[in-house]
């Protein structure tokens, strides 16, 4: 199977990474919110492969408040996104956030999944590591979640990440295409806390969300998987946005 193959195969509705920014910024130009307007946070993993699209996010949206944890998961806390509150440019007694969050995962030129070529790095590497750790250390009769919850204090955001996946693995454990999309759908959960502590305050706040799966492909191809894509106004209800044109 090619990268191409494998891409539409496991992840048919991605699209290349450029449009994914692009769409952001059309998207959410048609309900008023442009760069300078709204504070960017960015979740996406701690891997030097996530930065380009981090870098490009910035790119379009200015300097973005640094929410990247292993694989992407908001691991900020409370205390940082209240710190974010305060940064966003407050403009006719409101404020706006752009919140951005992508698991991610590499698919090499043969499209196997959680592999990568990297410039410099001879054969092939793994993405996500993080990810591809808790699916070897959950597969078959190695599930357990009698221990949890537990936290490793050498190796905090690790093993946060087993404790919150490890609960939702199947039966006989699972591939690294599983685990990824249950990191993305704690990632879409988180979102909610994040709105709520980002409205926990006096200013009204909206709050645009994108999440998604990103990819990597050979040759420095990028794509990503969408997820949620909506518009929370305050006092309003959620709508659903499209990044396509």
């Amino acid at each position: 199977m090619t990268f191409t193959e494998s891409l539409t195969a496991h992840f048919p509705d991605a699209i290349p990474a450029n449009q994914f920014v692009s769409g952001s910024q059309r998207t959410l130009a048609r309900v008023g919110v442009h760069r300078g307007s709204a504070l960017p946070m960015i979740a996406t993993c701690r891997d030097e492969l996530a930065f380009a699209l981090t870098a490009e996010l910035q790119r379009a949206w200015g300097g973005a408040f640094n929410m990247a944890g292993l694989a992407g998961l908001f691991t900020l806390g409370r205390t940082g996104v209240i710190a974010a509150r305060g940064h966003a440019p407050l403009i006719e007694g409101r404020r706006t956030f752009l919140v951005f969050g992508l698991a991610h995962i590499g698919v090499d030129e043969d499209g196997e999944l959680g592999q990568v070529q990297r410039p410099g790095v001879p054969g092939k590497s793994h993405t996500c590591g993080a990810l591809l750790a808790v699916t070897d250390e959950l597969r078959g009769d190695d599930v357990r979640v009698s221990d949890y919850p537990y936290l490793d204090p050498q190796d905090p955001e690790q093993s946060r990440l087993r404790d919150r996946i490890a609960p939702r693995v199947p039966a006989g454990g699972a591939d690294v295409l599983t685990v990824t999309r249950i990191a993305r759908e704690l990632i879409d959960q988180d979102t909610a806390s994040v709105i709520e502590l980002l409205r926990a305050d006096s200013v009204p706040a909206d709050v645009a969300v994108f999440t998604g799966i990103h990819i990597h492909g050979p040759r420095g191809a990028e794509y990503v998987d969408p997820g949620i894509a909506i518009f929370d106004r305050a006092g309003g209800d959620a709508e659903k946005l499209s990044l396509l044109d």
